[in-house]
This record gives C-alpha cells, structure tokens and sequence, in this order.
C-alpha cells in the first residue's frame, strides 16, 4: 500500500497547477475556494478500481466543510446544480466555476501534469469537486518513467 504522504508528494511534483479551486456542498448549496495547495486532511487514499492501483482522493467530512465556511467561500447556488445536466457532477462543478470566471468551458481530456483545468491571471488551476480523485499509482508509475 502507497502512503498518504507518498502519494501528496508525487502529486504535487506532477501537478501543473499553481493552485486549486477546491468544491463542497454544504447546508444543500454549492461552495467553492481557491487555495494554494490541497490540505493533507482533505485527501485519502483508497482502492481504485479497474486495476489502477490506488487513488488518491478528495474526500472532505463534514467537520472540514465547517471549517472552510469560515473561509469565505463562494457559493455558485443549489447543490442541485451538480444534477443539472449530462455530465457527471465533477464536470459540471468544473463547468460552473468556469463560467463563474467569465470562461468558456469545453469537456477536455488534458492531463494535471500537462495544464490546469482554467487558467487565472495567467496562473494554471485544477478545479476538484469532493470526492474526486486527483491521481492514481498506475499514472505515478507512468510518469516515473516518461
């Protein structure tokens, strides 16, 4: 098994990312806030499936979310958004936040290590929804080697 901390470092040596727009739902809404690094606390690892090893994850329990309340984060509106179209949930809160930043958004397939998922200010940031994987020991494995 591939520790936490392992798994936090190659993250971020891979990560293209200058920061991350982290989202949660919250009292039924729909939170996001921008942060420098993702805290240890924010992430696990568990079992990934179709044989790619481990995942390391977004996992944000409750006493986090009140936590990140106090950060003043801002609230694109209902959790139902996350509902609303033929996306999976990660896909529609990376299209929310998008257009919040006045962008247009296109599904993409580019890798974290390529780019981020929106450029700010000419800073590259991925964009995570609670309970997203950010990366698996099948891609550290790859990357390693290229």
């Amino acid at each position: 098994m591939t520790t936490k901390r392992t798994m936090i470092k190659h993250y971020r040596t891979y990560s293209a990312a200058d920061s991350y727009i982290v989202g949660f739902t919250y009292e039924k809404n729909l939170y996001f806030v921008q942060v420098a690094e993702i805290m240890p606390r924010f992430l696990q690892v568990e079992q990934a499936s179709r044989n790619q090893g481990e995942n390391l994850r977004l996992r944000i329990k409750k006493n986090l979310k009140s936590q990140l309340m106090r950060k003043n984060p801002i609230c694109l509106g209902s959790a139902d958004l996350l509902n609303a179209e033929k996306y999976n949930k990660g896909e529609i809160f990376e299209k929310l936040v998008t257009e919040y930043f006045g962008q247009v958004w296109e599904k993409d397939t580019v890798p974290f290590w390529v780019q981020g998922d929106i450029e700010i200010s000419g800073k590259q940031v991925q964009i995570k929804l609670d309970s997203a994987t950010l990366m698996n020991t099948k891609q550290i494995a790859k990357l390693k080697q290229a």
